[in-house]
């Protein structure tokens, strides 16, 4: 699929850089054609850049070698107010201020929203190291310049089917999110597919998110592949309906937007369970003490 997608993105910017090659270029800036050099404090990333992570070993050696033998290829931007953006080249803007260059050499082009999108995505998906997660930020980025969905797939000659899987990810929790963000490549869209599909079948389930956030636990620690998280929660849907089905309420318990435990009530038991990383030796014996006490001051 990347590799569609990126066949796609060279054949528009193949095209676009002969239609801004062949149109007429202000006087100002010879845009497309002269090379400037440009404050890098008057420079900002490209709105719609969809890598949420730069390895800083990468910037580390790139920073090196511009230091060393300089820009070997200039970046591209376009004028916005009295700044610029960037349409490609970030990680080089990046490295030019790790060694606090004050300017860096730039080609300005005049580029619609579109194309700065298809620029910010054909740019990262060059690179092998792009993870699903960040190709479905970038394609709902470039969904902002097409009026539907349906427009972009076939403005990106994409398969709607296969396109679908990649905004998946839209559907899924919050701490999911929040770690994907910080390791992008944690979950892949078939992955994440399967699990938005899990949680559509049993939104109803009170148990759902509780396992969810078991499996993603699982995870996390090595010990359960994310291919195998949706089997692993539906296993455990499964014999939470034959062990109790009776369960009359059920509240999550919350710390700093992520789910740590919950209180649930059936006919016969009311259940605490907190993540044991929540408390520490003395906050647990707080806890077993509250208990005694109150189930001690119900007689």
């Amino acid at each position: 699929m990347a590799k569609d997608i990126k066949k796609m993105l060279e054949k528009k910017l193949q095209e676009n850089t002969q239609r801004h090659a062949s149109a007429e270029q202000s006087v100002n800036f010879d845009q497309g054609r002269e090379l400037v050099s440009v404050l890098v404090g008057k420079i900002e990333p490209n709105p719609y850049q969809p890598r949420r992570i730069f390895p800083q070993d990468e910037l580390d050696k790139l920073a090196q070698s511009i230091a060393e033998v300089g820009l070997l290829e200039p970046i591209l931007l376009r004028k916005t107010g009295d700044g610029y953006q960037i349409a490609a080249g970030e990680r080089r803007w990046r490295a030019h201020k790790q060694i606090e260059r004050r300017h860096i050499d730039a080609v300005v082009m005049v580029i619609s929203d579109s194309d700065m999108a298809v620029f910010a995505l054909a740019e990262n998906i060059d690179r092998e190291d792009l993870s699903d997660y960040e190709i479905g930020i970038a394609l709902k980025q470039v969904e902002k310049a097409f009026p539907t969905k349906k427009k972009l797939a076939e403005s990106l000659g994409l398969n709607r089917q296969d396109m679908y899987r990649y905004y998946a990810y839209d559907d899924l929790p919050a701490f999911i999110i929040e770690d994907l963000n910080k390791n992008p490549r944690l979950l892949s869209r078939s992955a994440a597919n399967d699990i938005k599909r899990l949680l559509n079948e049993n939104k109803d389930h009170p148990a759902v998110s509780d396992y969810l956030a078991e499996a993603w636990d699982l995870l996390l620690s090595s010990d359960l592949d994310q291919t195998k998280i949706a089997a692993y929660v539906a296993r455990k849907l499964k014999g939470h309906e034959t062990r109790d089905s009776h369960i009359q309420d059920a509240h999550n318990l919350i710390r700093d937007g992520k789910k740590v435990g919950n209180i649930a009530r059936t006919e016969k038991h009311i259940t605490v369970k907190l993540n044991a990383s929540v408390l520490n030796a003395e906050q647990e014996q707080k806890l077993k003490d509250f208990l005694e006490d109150l189930v001690q001051s119900g007689e």
